[in-house]
């Protein structure tokens, strides 16, 4: 059986969750093929991730569907997030992203019961499908999924509905799949979920029994932590803290959002910046190898200029690199209630070019704006690997 995948906006975990697939499909005897007119099935990917990933979605569904629509499935966020929308445009099968099971797509098993092969008994994937998902194509380092969807519910979250509550992987899985990851001379493990700091309390287990185990396990590698909630800080502080001064901890990401007390209680997020100051000035006093990376949410309705000047400082204090984003909000989600406090798209704008420049004019810092514009993150990326390299001839 040939299978023609569309192009997809997908983030990270589940551009994973889909070479899991096509490997399930190879498994299988099937192949993937790039000529849709040539398939005999077209699985068309869709994003929940922004409004304008969403639109893209609907427009591809749109698009494949006037020549394919009796071998098309519709897979990815919008099944979850808006089936309503789905089913307008759309009257074939469609493979959700959330499950109960620690990755995505398991429906698709659903449509082709001929496969003896279960998607579960194939290994979990550290390569993307295609060069082209990457920013910075490069197998010494690896992608790592250790859990999927999320243990808390921030009221202007696109992701959480369509990828669920936190499923984890147990440190068993992890560990095999960086057995593999050695074998093949991996330099680079980064641990990647939509968000980590709580991994493995469903499993009976723990984000900094993980790390301990991964650090033990072998001593080739490095190891990246990714989208860690700084509850995890908080609920770990000195377990963690020994760990990642460890100097094979050489990136930590931890998106803080803002220092507001009141912005981060209508985020519905706990204001933690007590203790991620302090941490991170540890951190950075003993493993001065470790790039701190964070997320700063900006212009959020009702944000003085006061409450976002605070937030830009403590973060230029505190770490290597800031993304600063804008929220756009969503009716279906809760944080709608504050649309009408909202800046317009033209203030949203003017505040992010002022805090960039504000940043880069008081900091020697990294910080970008992105969004979600491929281009600017893979300009961060470049000055990311140049910072590396600066702490790397330091640390050595």
């Amino acid at each position: 059986m040939k299978f023609f995948i569309t192009d997809d906006d997908m983030c990270t975990t589940q551009k994973l969750n889909l070479a899991r697939v096509q490997k399930w499909i190879e498994t299988n005897g099937g192949t993937v093929i790039d000529d849709p007119k040539e398939a005999d099935r077209i699985l068309c990917q869709t994003c929940n991730g922004w409004s304008l990933l969403e639109d893209a979605s609907y427009k591809r569904i749109k698009d494949y569907s006037k020549d394919y629509a009796d071998k098309m499935i519709v897979m990815g966020c919008v099944n979850d997030a808006h089936p309503k929308n789905v089913s307008e445009i759309f009257s074939g099968p469609t493979v959700r992203t959330r499950t109960d099971k620690p990755y995505s797509f398991a429906e698709i098993e659903k449509l082709f019961p001929e496969f003896e092969t279960k998607l579960e008994e194939v290994p979990a994937q550290s390569v993307f499908r295609r060069k082209e998902d990457y920013r910075d194509y490069n197998l010494s380092k690896r992608f790592i999924n250790i859990a999927e969807g999320c243990s808390f519910n921030c009221s202007f979250c696109t992701h959480k509905p369509g990828l669920g509550d936190r499923r984890s992987r147990t440190v068993e899985n992890i560990i095999e799949q960086i057995k593999t990851c050695v074998e093949e001379n991996v330099e680079v493990i980064n641990l990647m979920g939509m968000e980590t700091s709580l991994y493995g309390i469903d499993v009976g287990s723990n984000y900094p029994e993980l790390l301990k185990t991964i650090l033990e396990y072998n001593d080739t590698y490095q190891v990246h932590v990714a989208q860690f909630q700084p509850m995890g800080i908080y609920r770990y502080y000195d377990e963690l803290l020994e760990l990642f001064k460890n100097k094979r901890v050489t990136d930590i990401q931890t998106p803080f959002q803002s220092t507001s007390a009141r912005i981060m209680k209508m985020m519905n997020r706990r204001e933690l910046s007590k203790y991620i100051g302090p941490f991170m000035t540890e951190v950075r006093k003993n493993n001065p190898r470790a790039i701190l990376r964070t997320d700063a949410i900006i212009g959020w309705p009702t944000e003085t200029p006061e409450e976002r000047l605070h937030s830009l400082d403590f973060a230029g204090k505190h770490f290597d690199e800031i993304a600063l984003y804008s929220i756009e909000l969503h009716p279906d989600l809760p944080a709608w209630k504050y649309q009408k406090d909202a800046f317009s798209d033209e203030e949203l704008e003017a505040i992010r070019i002022e805090s960039v420049k504000y940043m880069n004019d008081k900091y020697n810092v990294i910080v970008h704006s992105g969004q979600q514009d491929d281009n600017t993150m893979k300009q961060a990326e470049e000055k990311r690997m140049k910072l590396r390299e600066i702490k790397s001839a330091v640390s050595a």
